[in-house]
């Protein structure tokens, strides 16, 4: 039996009333202000056990939306975004609430810092890039009487913070290599952009939320009964498994999005992936001049 908190109330709501809007004084019937969009307050909604549902809804995702999206971005990637673009938007989460969501659970549960670059990788593993930065670090630490071991931990930690905000980057430069994949004159950037963060809440959300924190657990239970699976977040291992869930998705999200045959969105899903080395690398450059700033 379903608690008094759960079940759904009776509508006694009297649409036919002619009520004056508070906010803009236009005369209207209904629950809503068709001018301002306005919202009649009944006496009901000001009692505690409102406050408490509305307060498990907005946490734990009662009202089903979340359940609904997370299903869709599963089972059928670009599905959610090709909804959104067609109007279908009621049934969902907002794209942007979706993102964010995303981003906030990864930043409670983190496993891997995959948004990070470390100042070594910074300073010898990007090419030309890795010349100017070592050069804009060395003179750093000298103006700041400061070794290297000594700034690495600084640099570090403010890299690690700022890699969470500037994700929305990544996700422009996405929308900009999906347009250019896909381009057509019946496409808007927002379009590309929609797929975009929907990608990226998936690979936010699925893997390094729920994967990585289901192989932490895994572990962790394993090695209580003897057993070592250490192997599950190696980065071989877990990057595989992580790179077979990006081109699922990549591949479903060209055929039900863009509305691709199955051959060129194989073809598509190489190149989108290829070109992700490029503009990641740029995104790396930015991060790192974005903290030195900061520093």
């Amino acid at each position: 039996m379903k608690s008094h908190l759960f079940r759904k109330k009776q509508d006694t709501f009297d649409y036919n009333l002619h009520r004056t809007c508070k906010v803009c004084s236009n005369a209207f019937q209904g629950r809503y202000c068709n001018v301002c969009g306005e919202k009649v307050i009944e006496p009901y909604e000001r009692s505690f056990l409102t406050f408490l549902y509305d307060s498990l809804n907005a946490f734990t995702f009662f009202d089903g939306k979340f359940m609904r999206t997370l299903k869709l971005l599963l089972a059928r990637p670009g599905q959610l975004s090709r909804n959104i673009a067609d109007g279908v938007r009621v049934p969902y989460m907002k794209m942007i609430s979706l993102f964010f969501l995303a981003n906030f659970l990864y930043y409670l549960f983190p496993v891997w810092d995959t948004f990070n670059s470390s100042l070594y990788t910074q300073m010898n593993a990007l090419g030309n890039h890795s010349i100017r930065a070592e050069a804009i670090v060395q003179n750093h630490i000298a103006a700041q009487k400061l070794t290297l071991q000594e700034f690495e931990p600084i640099y570090r930690a403010t890299s690690t913070n700022l890699s969470k905000l500037l994700i929305v980057l990544l996700v422009l430069m996405l929308s900009g290599v999906l347009a250019i994949v896909n381009f057509s004159r019946s496409t808007y950037f927002f379009d590309h952009l929609l797929f975009s963060m929907e990608y990226y809440s998936f690979h936010l959300l699925i893997n390094l939320v729920v994967l990585a924190n289901g192989c932490l657990v895994a572990i962790k239970g394993a090695r209580y009964f003897g057993f070592d699976w250490g192997f599950l977040l190696s980065e071989q291992v877990f990057s595989a498994i992580a790179l077979c869930n990006i081109c699922y998705f990549l591949f479903r999200g060209q055929m039900v999005f863009y509305g691709q045959k199955w051959y060129w969105s194989v073809l598509r899903t190489v190149l989108i992936y290829f070109l992700m080395f490029y503009y990641v690398y740029f995104y790396r450059a930015g991060l790192f001049y974005f903290t030195m700033w900061f520093v």
